[in-house]
């Protein structure tokens, strides 16, 4: 896509959530993985982190009060497991893929070649960014509107998510229940700066690997993991 053709579908994009009145240049940041300024010998030009940061905590703010609001029966364990599960690198990836912005983000060509535009971290940082855009543009109002509008695009089963966050323990009783034996967990790759690593976790069985999980946690990268090998054994349908 050319750089006209992008700059248009940009602007289609902003209008459809109605935010196209988002400063040009603070979303111009939202969408630039460091690598772009990087291969362009610009590192002292802002990139994505610290509007990720502010999104992030946005991000968070919003989902508190909605699911507070959603799930009055829910005790404090059960929404910050939902709220957890809600922004993740996985699910803000999805969010990402779902509404197109992934053509949107600039980066370096080395990181283009490397997948960069699929990766789950990167998905996850850019939309996190454009929503701290909005925030700071816009303000808190247009913001929430905002994220509650991506977020519909996804329907959730919560009792799903509730359910993934028991899923060491369930593969556990399954392989004891065939075997004796345990799931083993393997770090597979970790990668990002130091005070923003993503791990990536597989776990076996018997030498079997039957699922993976990436997160920004290793302990969260394990449920994930042991979620989609419950996939696989098919005791959780999709």
């Amino acid at each position: 896509m050319s750089f006209a053709a992008k700059k248009k579908q940009l602007k289609i994009f902003l209008k459809n959530f109605d935010i196209e009145k988002t400063d040009v240049e603070l979303l111009e940041m939202a969408l630039t993985h460091p690598s772009f300024n990087y291969e362009n010998n610009e590192e002292n030009m802002p990139d994505y982190e610290r509007l990720e940061f502010l999104g992030d905590s946005v991000l968070r703010l919003v989902m508190s009060e909605d699911l507070y609001d959603k799930y009055p029966n829910y005790d404090e364990g059960k929404l910050t497991k939902i709220r957890s599960y809600l922004v993740s690198d996985e699910f803000l990836a999805k969010l990402a893929n779902e509404i197109g912005l992934a053509p949107f983000i600039k980066m370096g060509v080395h990181e283009e070649k490397d997948g960069g535009r699929k990766k789950e971290s990167i998905l996850a940082c850019a939309m996190e960014a454009v929503f701290g855009a909005v925030f700071k543009s816009l303000g808190f109002d247009v913001a929430k509107n905002f994220i509650c509008n991506v977020y519909s695009k996804i329907n959730v089963d919560v009792s799903m998510v509730l359910f993934m966050y028991n899923s060491k323990e369930l593969l556990q009783q399954y392989t004891q229940g065939k075997t004796k034996s345990l799931p083993e967990y393997e770090l597979v790759e970790e990668f990002g700066q130091a005070h923003d690593k993503t791990y990536i976790v597989s776990v076996s069985y018997q030498g079997d690997v039957l699922g993976s999980g990436e997160a920004k946690t290793k302990k969260e990268a394990e449920k994930i993991a042991a979620f989609n090998a419950l996939k696989k054994l098919n005791i959780v349908k999709e």
